[in-house]
């Protein structure tokens, strides 16, 4: 039972230092960047698109515009020409122009609009980009610092862990393992003053003759392994 105690033991400052890595607001916050980063990217990558596709619309619609304008040119220079019977029937054609070339006028400023607005959102994510690189390197910096001083005890304790190991009885070890897979820690705790070391809920009579035959029992409460201590 010692050796899986000192097993134990080991674990959990294992664990306890590796927690700290994890949880580390550096670790955090560079993941975070990271993160931002990616999700920019793929931004950047839609707005080009939308971008390519209004700048094709805006050139249609230009280059219509600029058809309607010369016709009108050329309409407006012929009125005078035109038999009077059909001065109305031009005039209603002019009319007409005048409102389709209106229209694609507002279409290409609305698009125009749009660009312009990508445009700048774009240019945003850019230098967003850039502050989030900045702020990803002096994370990244600070969290290989932490994890430079306490890597040498990790390892450490990784090392005694595995020499440990080799000297607890497999059984043993097999209900630890289980145990910590179900989310149980401590999983050996000792019996305190008639109870669980863990969850402190008293040990029934039937279970207390069952420990003191055993050495061990599963506290029905909590689930941890209850022994007894020396």
């Amino acid at each position: 039972m010692n050796e899986i105690i000192k097993y134990q033991e080991i674990d959990k400052k294992l664990r306890q230092l590796e927690g700290e890595l994890n949880s580390s607001l550096n670790r955090k916050n560079a993941a975070e960047m990271q993160q931002y980063l990616k999700d920019g990217q793929a931004k950047l990558i839609r707005l080009e698109e939308s971008a390519k596709n209004l700048t094709e619309q805006y050139q249609k619609a230009l280059k219509l515009y600029n058809e309607f304008v010369a016709k009108l040119e050329i309409l407006s220079k012929n009125v005078e020409s035109v038999e009077t019977g059909k001065i109305d029937e031009l005039e209603a054609i002019i009319q007409n122009y005048n409102k389709m070339s209106e229209n694609l006028d507002n279409n290409i400023n609305i698009l125009g609009g749009r660009i312009a607005s990508i445009t700048k959102e774009y240019e945003n994510i850019i230098s967003n980009a850039k502050k989030a690189r900045h702020n990803l390197e002096i994370y990244k910096s600070n969290f290989n610092k932490e994890k430079e001083k306490l890597e040498p005890e990790i390892l450490k304790l990784k090392e005694e862990k595995s020499k440990q190991k080799a000297k607890v009885d497999p059984k043993l070890l097999a209900k630890y393992n289980a145990k910590f897979e179900s989310k149980i820690f401590p999983v050996f705790v000792p019996e305190t003053r008639g109870g669980c070391g863990g969850c402190r809920m008293e040990i029934p009579a039937g279970k207390m003759s069952q420990l003191k035959a055993n050495g061990m029992v599963e506290c029905e409460n909590c689930g941890r392994i209850i022994y007894v201590k020396e």
